[in-house]
């Protein structure tokens, strides 16, 4: 009887969580040589709200390290204790390369915009007109190919040497919110550029990424890690797996060496 109350419990639970509004699915592969990371990801996002919804909002944080004319830049976030180089290997990008919805192409409608400031130099911040307006509760299907350059390790991301830090690496839906949500007037996006004194701002989600790197590296990243694949190429590819959070962050590096020291 104890058994069957505690299932009944747990039923009763997952029936009240409610369904995420983004999932991803990632796969990507490091080239340590290049600095870059070859991506494909399949984001299903809902339309939580009741809008009609015209166009979806991306950010692409790391173009903020693409050039000195960036607002993140020009707002000083590279001289700010952080003592970035701007050698031509030391910037970083974020590139689509491919951009679907409902298997429909769209890559020819991607426009850079700059809702806070202007700056067309500016390209942190991607939209995409839909071709019908998605409807409340109705949720969308997106795929995207890109190519992420990694800038030299700065602002909480990048490499060094062959340490790489991986944050803000992937094309992220920004929020969409209704009226009444963070007391809004009206619905619409909430998807700022990068700024020098802002944070992140995203939908919590699920995570399911797969993550190929040079044989030989250890790699640790968000969630837990379910399974490693050893591939002919001599690349590894890890999958990591997480619920209920709004980004995903990783880390490799060649594997460490232990040395003991008797004394």
């Amino acid at each position: 009887m104890r058994r069957l109350l505690v299932c009944l419990f747990v039923l009763t639970l997952a029936k009240y969580i409610p369904d995420p509004i983004v999932r991803y699915k990632i796969d990507a592969r490091l080239d340590a040589e290049k600095k870059t990371i070859q991506g494909h990801e399949v984001i299903v996002w809902k339309n939580h709200t009741q809008d009609a919804i015209p166009d979806l909002q991306f950010h692409l944080y790391l173009n903020a390290f693409k050039n000195n004319h960036s607002t993140f830049m020009r707002e000083g976030g590279g001289r700010r204790g952080r003592n970035f180089e701007p050698r031509e290997e030391s910037w970083g990008y974020e590139q689509i390369h491919s951009l679907k919805v409902d298997g429909q192409e769209l890559t020819g409608k991607l426009e850079y915009i700059q809702p806070d400031d202007g700056n067309p130099f500016d390209q942190t911040v991607a939209r995409v007109l839909l071709p019908k307006p998605m409807g409340a509760g109705e949720s969308v299907t997106i795929e995207i190919e890109w190519i992420s350059k990694l800038p030299q390790a700065f602002a909480r991301t990048g490499y060094r040497d062959n340490y790489f830090l991986v944050a803000q690496w992937f094309p992220k839906p920004g929020v969409y919110e209704g009226a009444g949500e963070r007391h809004r007037q009206q619905g619409g996006w909430n998807c700022h550029q990068f700024h020098s004194f802002t944070e992140f701002y995203a939908d919590y989600g699920v995570f399911d990424v797969n993550l190929t790197v040079p044989g030989g590296f250890e790699i640790g990243a968000t969630g837990a890690e379910r399974s490693s694949q050893q591939n002919p190429d001599g690349t590894t590819t890890y999958n990591f797996y997480q619920e209920d959070v709004h980004d995903f962050t990783w880390t490799t590096q060649p594997k460490s060496q232990v040395l003991k020291v008797s004394r």
